[in-house]
């Protein structure tokens, strides 16, 4: 119940702010929907990106992987090329589903004897 109050308070203000944002970030949320596993752990049509570290495994879920493009576009000022609405809203959807579908979205760190 949480989880659906807070994803429609955050569409509200986003749709304050501007209606094309609020359509990108549906639109990244399906995006994501669509090439990810169906549940916790289940391969998507989208490989993760897994890189082993000695007797450890460090996941880098997609909600990680948006959220550093969204600070890299912010520290490279990518808007002169993106509406800054259409590549925030994206990626915010993008990252927004992998933490609001999966409940494993905070492990990020796995012994390598595990099914990952």
């Amino acid at each position: 119940m949480k989880k659906r109050i807070v994803t429609f308070a955050a569409l509200a203000i986003g749709a304050i702010f501007s209606y094309i944002s609020i359509i990108c970030v549906i639109s990244g949320f399906m995006i994501a929907k669509l090439c990810g596993g169906r549940k916790d752990g289940a391969p998507g049509n989208v490989r993760s990106i897994v890189i082993p570290m000695g007797s450890f495994k460090l996941h880098l879920h997609h909600w990680i992987v948006f959220s550093l493009m969204m600070l890299l576009g912010l520290a490279k000022s990518i808007f002169f090329y993106i509406l800054p609405e259409v590549f925030y809203g994206l990626l915010s959807g993008l990252a927004w589903q992998g933490v609001y579908c999966y409940n494993d979205w905070h492990r990020v760190i796995y012994r390598t004897s595990s099914n990952r």
